[in-house]
């Protein structure tokens, strides 16, 4: 399967995730209307992609030009501890405040913009799922090419579904109940656990 469609396969991780983010992104969209909600996603976009290419650079460089057996097991076991820990929480996650000009008139985009930047750029969950998935990428492909649409896949899935959120905001706030939050939580920490196994035993056992 090409790269790119195996980072949209990655990417529905994030989709399905009920973390802070999506929480905030549909209270915004439902106090000031999906087109200002717009410049919070892009301000969540612009993180995202900014630690992306940090993680991958500073893994790029850890590997160098052969393949790093002991990058695959730290990889492996970090992806496997993040999945523990969505199976393993029981308190849903809430919307985060952060002080930002957002009720300022003329300022609202701007403070949003500046509300879904720091959300993504300060949760360090953020930081280590991407460092995760820029070890996964490098162990996984070891071509820069490869990698960039395999991240690209998962970017681009990511937008537009946040995209559609916010525009269903109403009715997906009505439906996200504490045992929907749990559900998705045990599906996502399933996934990440098979993922890190794959990169740990992946070089004996094909999942």
């Amino acid at each position: 399967m090409p790269p790119y469609l195996i980072g949209i396969s990655t990417g529905l991780i994030l989709v399905v995730s009920t973390g802070p983010v999506f929480l905030t992104l549909l209270q915004n969209s439902l106090n000031h209307g999906f087109q200002r909600t717009l410049f919070f996603i892009m301000g969540v976009a612009v993180a995202d992609t900014g630690i992306l290419f940090i993680t991958w650079f500073g893994m790029s460089k850890v590997t160098g030009d052969e393949p790093n057996p002991y990058l695959a097991l730290a990889g492996g076991i970090l992806l496997s501890v993040f999945g523990m820990i969505f199976l393993l929480k029981d308190k849903p996650s809430e919307e985060v405040k952060i002080e930002t000009s957002v009720r300022r008139n003329g300022l609202a985009s701007a403070g949003l913009f500046g509300q879904g930047f720091m959300l993504g750029a300060i949760n360090p969950i953020v930081w280590g799922f991407w460092a995760a998935m820029s070890n996964y990428a490098i162990t996984t492909y070891g071509d820069p090419r490869s990698e960039l649409f395999y991240f690209l896949g998962i970017l681009n899935i990511v937008w537009v579904t946040d995209v559609l959120k916010a525009y269903y905001a109403g009715k997906l706030k009505k439906y996200l109940n504490v045992r929907v939050q749990k559900v998705l939580r045990k599906v996502i920490g399933v996934v990440l656990i098979v993922l890190g196994l794959n990169l740990i035993f992946g070089q004996y056992i094909s999942f």
